[in-house]
């Protein structure tokens, strides 16, 4: 019989077993199903890369999402969508804007959501509107010190709008009374409420000398918040999101709300869905609603409007603005000059914040957890619940994503090989030394933890900035990396502000073949500065897991932040087995029919060979292996990661071709299959 067909009859068996004696974990936590995930991939996107199968990688991707997880026996599945550009010409790249990194906006003047409603010949543009002082809070502090200063020669006085000047503060001395207040100490400091004295429009003019007697005049301009509004266009009348509606929010609605995609039992989609997928292939940030910046410190070059397009997607029905109101706020920022500035902004200059997200863990980074045990679960992410308030609807949404489509496929295939085998089994086998000590695990409690349920291969490098490493795998005699790599399952993060997709450790941790990851979906260049909070704690993550609850369950538990900058990588519906099955098939391959061979342009125009080995997977019998190539004792080519069709380069077409290899594949329980195969080279070229 043959053995796929074998490993076949073996997974229905089981599933059925565990069905009978209800240990089948499919049922456990009420388990987020494949129809509740709705996965959109780019329908613009062009590219087809060599080692994928024939047509567009975005589309490629989402199908491959969908197909891996169709239940067998139901039938049931991710739903999917493509998007497309709704502007200009389709056929031109650089009008698409679904085929960018960023998805651009024509207007860019709504930075602070708020404007003037009577506008003044002193601020005449959207620049200016953004540095609105607050009239209520005047601060000014001499700079570097009172001991620069001859304090005795500070004078502060008020030039209102319309009236005669007022004068605050003369050699020295407060000359008024009413709601001002003055420190005497080394940060010689006033403040006051001008508004209290004059409405409208405020001139604040200071002068003072400094001890060597160099006079110097300040002077700062203060608005009154009766002439504030919130703004959701800027002062041209046009919205800053507006491609971003067009592109991806309106269709997406449509699709969601349509009558003729509900469920059998009227339910639309909108309600529905749970979880969003994001394929390789669509852009990875986008401008957060109204195009308001939004950031977490007092740096207001901290502060960006362009937002991870996850995190904006997951908002889609959330209602903001009742939550946060649209009452300007003032923000105060690092004083460049004696007068800190308090601007005015709109609520949504600050992100979302905890109990915003109803089903953040409320002993999310405390510090010390008594038990991980006995947590205290915050609601259920589940259709009923989040229905409880509508106005805090959301969806959790993860990228299926890397920087080739060959990585992203890579993500998926992992997940669902550890959802059926990841255990503390896995990576265990005669040949391996194992299982590393506690001290090596450093401080971590959550790894001593783990290492005491039976999990072994996890790394952590006592720095605070390096997560956990789950199923880390470090090299040995019995598998073919000769570096660290992620067992199927695995789970790694850096949390330091330029890790995300243009560099870092991210895209460090998908080259060793990471499940999922965290980080900023941009760094810099118009994005807010990301902060530690936006990765996930430990001590949350991995006691859920243990339990069986879904990977996007457990993110959003952890999620501080709606509206942010941080990115989810991976498959939401990764989730460890309740009970881990050992994986005891041996992983196979036909010669002729499941080895590919392709050729390439390479380095200095020679053709290139690639190889890739179709191992089979599928959603009831997954499969994922390391390859080692061999070409007698000449040549070794090695692909470290555990890939459903692992693959390398193997040399030249002259060193390669017409030639014999031998062929090694090993799944992470460490069975393995070898094979001798002729590489035949006029097969494919891609």
């Amino acid at each position: 019989m043959n053995m796929r067909l074998q490993r076949h009859i073996f997974a229905v068996i089981f599933m059925l077993l565990s069905l009978i004696v209800g240990i089948y974990p499919a049922n456990s936590w009420c388990a987020i199903e494949p129809s509740q995930v709705l996965v959109l991939y780019n329908a613009d996107w062009t590219e087809d890369l060599p080692l994928t199968e024939t047509g567009q990688d975005s589309k490629e991707i989402a199908d491959y999402y969908v197909r891996m997880h169709t239940d067998p026996n139901s039938g049931e599945k991710p739903y999917v969508l493509g998007l497309s550009c709704q502007h200009g010409i389709k056929i031109i790249d650089e009008v698409c804007h679904l085929n960018q990194s960023h998805l651009q906006e024509e207007s860019d003047d709504n930075r602070a959501g708020v404007e003037l409603i009577k506008r003044r010949w002193l601020v005449d543009s959207a620049a200016l509107e953004s540095e609105l002082r607050d009239s209520r809070l005047v601060e000014f502090a001499l700079p570097g010190g009172s001991n620069v200063w001859n304090v005795e020669t500070l004078q502060l006085w008020l030039e209102p709008e319309n009236g005669s000047n007022l004068v605050v503060v003369e050699n020295g001395l407060i000359e008024v009374s009413g709601q001002v207040s003055g420190n005497y100490g080394n940060d010689w400091t006033i403040r006051l409420n001008a508004r209290s004295f004059f409405p409208g429009k405020v001139k604040v003019h200071a002068s003072c000398e400094t001890v060597d007697g160099k006079k110097s005049i300040w002077a700062a301009i203060y608005t009154d918040i009766d002439n504030v509004t919130f703004s959701r266009t800027g002062s041209d009348g046009q919205r800053d999101d507006q491609n971003y509606l067009e592109d991806i929010e309106l269709p997406l609605k449509a699709f969601l709300e349509n009558p003729d995609n509900s469920r059998p039992d009227g339910t639309l989609l909108k309600d529905h869905i749970l979880f969003i997928v994001v394929a390789y292939g669509l852009p990875r940030t986008a401008t957060a609603p109204y195009g308001i910046a939004r950031g977490v410190t007092e740096k207001l070059n901290d502060f960006g409007a362009i937002i991870d397009l996850g995190q904006r997607i997951q908002l889609l029905y959330y209602d903001v603005e009742k939550v946060v109101g649209v009452q300007p706020k003032p923000c105060r920022l690092v004083a460049k000059g004696p007068f800190t500035p308090f601007f005015f902004r709109a609520p949504q200059a600050w992100p979302l914040f905890g109990k915003a997200n109803p089903f953040v863990h409320q002993q999310l980074y405390q510090k010390e957890k008594k038990s991980f045990v006995g947590l205290q679960d915050p609601p259920l992410f589940s259709q009923q619940n989040r229905k409880k308030d509508s106005d805090h609807h959301l969806y959790f949404v993860m990228r299926i994503d890397a920087p080739n489509p060959l990585q992203a496929r890579g993500l998926i295939d992992r997940a669902v090989y550890a959802s059926k085998y990841a255990g503390p089994q896995m990576g265990m086998t005669s040949g391996l030394l194992q299982p590393q000590q506690k001290q090596q695990l450093g401080k971590s409690k959550i790894g001593q933890w783990l290492l005491e349920k039976g999990f072994h291969h996890l790394y952590n490098t006592g720095r605070s900035k390096c997560a956990l490493e789950f199923f880390h795998l470090a090299p040995s005699k019995t598998y073919f990396n000769r570096d660290p790599v992620y067992l199927p399952g695995g789970i790694g993060g850096t949390v330091i502000s330029h890790n995300g997709w243009n560099r870092g450790e991210m895209l460090q941790d998908l080259s060793r073949g990471v499940t999922a990851t965290i980080g900023a979906a941009r760094v810099y260049g118009g994005a807010p500065h990301i902060h530690n909070k936006s990765w996930w704690d430990d001590e949350i993550l991995y006691p859920y897991l243990i339990q069986g609850r879904s990977l996007g369950e457990v993110f959003l538990m952890n999620q501080v932040h709606l509206g942010w900058i941080a990115t989810f990588v991976g498959d939401p519906l990764y989730r460890l087995p309740i009970i881990p099955v050992n994986d005891v098939s041996v992983p196979t391959f036909d010669e002729t029919l499941d080895v590919h061979v392709w050729t390439k342009e390479g380095e200095n125009n020679e053709k290139e060979v690639w190889l890739m080995v179709n191992l089979g997977s599928t959603p009831n019998v997954p499969e994922t292996a390391q390859l080692r190539a061999k070409l007698a004792d000449i040549t070794t080519v090695v692909c470290p990661t555990f890939e459903s069709q692992p693959y390398g380069r193997l040399g030249t077409v002259t060193e390669v071709c017409g030639r014999t290899w031998q062929l090694e594949v090993i799944d992470p329980y460490g069975n393995r299959c070898v094979k001798d195969v002729l590489i035949q080279c006029d097969n494919s070229t891609h």
